[in-house]
């Protein structure tokens, strides 16, 4: 049986936030509009600010942007830095397309043809997980998601193929839409 988490803080919990639940009301509110995004890019453009290359362009990363708005790109990119077979980065629940799966991360598309999907939930709440393996050898994985101290918050184990994992939705509750994860393969 599995323990059950508990938000952390004392008995003052009344009276003071711990950070966990505090954003539950509706975490899409975190999202710029669309012309409210047209209006900063083009205030940089208009102050002459240089376009830059995401970091990890050399991994196969097209994004182009103003330093600003490239650092907030680079926290979710889907091409992070491969250190051991693996990768960290965080996942962007507001990125996730209800209708279809979308890549979160092609950091191994190159070496191992494997690319990891996600999904948004019917209910908008949490996302759903896969992994696609193109060169039909089966591969294991585990993807650690971490809460706002870096702390294990959720872990999925599964193998390349037509599994689909949902992660709970109490781990976007407790740390917001941008969740951290590390995600690794075996050989």
């Amino acid at each position: 049986m599995m323990k059950q988490r508990q938000p952390s803080g004392d008995d003052t919990a009344s009276t003071s936030s711990s950070g966990y639940y505090s954003n539950v009301q509706n975490i899409f509110e975190e999202a710029l509009g669309e012309s409210e995004a047209l209006r900063i890019l083009s205030l940089n453009k208009n102050n002459g600010f240089p376009l830059l290359e995401c970091r990890n362009s050399s991994r196969g990363c097209q994004v182009k942007s103003y330093s600003r708005v490239l650092t907030l790109h680079e926290d979710f990119c889907k091409f992070p830095k491969v250190r051991g077979l693996r990768v960290k980065s965080s996942l962007n629940l507001l990125r996730a397309d209800k209708n279809r799966f979308r890549v979160f991360c092609e950091s191994f598309h190159k070496s191992r043809q494997i690319l990891f999907l996600f999904k948004m939930t019917k209910d908008c709440s949490s996302i759903k997980i896969c992994a696609q393996n193109y060169d039909n050898k089966s591969c294991l994985y585990t993807l650690t998601l971490y809460d706002k101290k870096n702390r294990h918050i959720h872990k999925i184990s599964g193998e390349t193929g037509m599994e689909i994992h949902t992660i709970p939705s109490r781990v976007f509750r407790e740390v917001g839409s941008l969740v951290k994860y590390k995600l690794q393969i075996s050989n």
